[in-house]
């Protein structure tokens, strides 16, 4: 039986690893041992469950320093966990559980390195935390990177693959549907960076051909909230189960999804929002000078703005008010790319193949 134990440092562990995990079994079945070790940071881990191994230590997400001081713990019992499930398999999520991997066998344990942000930071913190992570990649076996645009980055001579974040749902999603007016722009998600987020809505707020929608909620929420007081063309809807996440996609025009681009990682960076986009058939704004936003305007699936900008947004906005952006054009444009594009399984294979490669003796 192959031992596998996924290190995510967040608990609830992120989707992404959730559909790691469940490709895992779906291909291993029986024949696998999943374990994950995970950190729960807000004392939510209350009952125990299967394959689970917890470190409890509060820490407050976003504040860093906390963070920073309570790692050495969560270090020491990553790596005691390791020592005692001897895994065959070991997949580190995220640079920073990469360094929490002891010396493994390299003839007879598999590491492998999900690469979902690249390290970032201000100059000095990047250089170092870069450093680190490039030493440790030399032992990994195989490198999984979250974006199409990060393999650049690191040397063509380690085994690297993309494994992008696609939606695993199917939808009956229509490229003939109707744009509304006033035009429905919405953001869908996590409501963070508000220095991003307040200029849409100082964008918007005064300008009656578009509705502007926030369906979620997050540390952003109240201050958006008390900056858009008054507007009656922006809407704040709450939390969302995932499950409605493409509902909310059909009750828009435009999807908003530019993050900011002063971020070394977010110039390279693919965000959930893009796969989503392209399965809905809805067109998505992206910020001007990174990856994302240059290939989705090469291909015409999607539209660029300086997210740090009133005026760029207010100008982009005029572009779709008054037609000089086709939004149905790019619907059709977004839906024929779509179905050239394979999914979540198709490229999951090239893990599975990774680790039957590994160990051809025993699977």
């Amino acid at each position: 039986m192959l031992k596998i134990v996924l290190i995510d440092e967040c608990y609830p562990i992120n989707t992404r690893n959730r559909k790691i995990l469940d490709s895992l079994t779906k291909h291993f079945g029986d024949e696998a041992e999943l374990h994950i070790i995970t950190w729960d940071r807000s004392n939510a881990y209350s009952a125990m469950k299967s394959g689970y191994h917890v470190y409890q230590k509060s820490s407050a997400y976003g504040n860093r320093i906390r963070k920073f001081f309570n790692m050495w713990g969560f270090y020491r019992f990553s790596r005691a966990q390791i020592g005692i499930l001897k895994p065959d398999v070991v997949i580190a999520s995220h640079w920073n559980n990469l360094l929490m991997v002891p010396q493994l066998d390299r003839k007879n344990q598999m590491l492998i390195y999900e690469n979902l942000d690249m390290p970032s930071g201000p100059m000095f913190i990047r250089a170092l935390t870069s450093a680190l992570e490039k030493r440790k990649i030399r032992q990994v076996d195989l490198t999984i990177h979250a974006s199409r645009f990060f393999p650049s980055q690191y040397p063509s001579s380690i085994n690297q693959i993309v494994l992008e974040n696609k939606p695993t749902f199917s939808v009956a999603s229509s490229h003939n549907r109707e744009v509304h007016h006033p035009i429905r722009i919405a953001f869908i998600g996590n409501l963070r960076y508000y220095d991003i987020l307040k200029n849409l809505v100082e964008a918007v707020r005064t300008d009656s051909r578009f509705h502007l929608f926030f369906h979620g909620n997050g540390p952003a929420q109240e201050p958006l909230e008390s900056l858009a007081d008054g507007a009656p063309n922006i809407s704040f809807t709450g939390y969302y189960a995932y499950e409605d996440v493409a509902c909310l996609y059909e009750q828009t025009d435009v999807v908003w999804a530019a993050y900011p681009n002063k971020d070394f990682n977010v110039k390279y960076a693919i965000s959930n929002k893009f796969h989503e986009s392209l399965l809905m058939c809805v067109p998505a704004i992206y910020a001007d000078q990174t990856c994302l936003g240059d290939y989705a305007a090469q291909h015409h699936i999607g539209l660029e703005v300086d997210p740090y900008s009133v005026e760029s947004i207010q100008h982009l906005l005029t572009q779709l008010a008054e037609g000089q952006i086709d939004l149905k054009m790019m619907i059709v444009s977004i839906a024929e790319f779509h179905n050239q594009q394979t999914s979540w399984d198709d490229d999951f294979q090239s893990v599975i193949e990774a680790i039957h490669d590994f160990f051809p003796q025993s699977l």
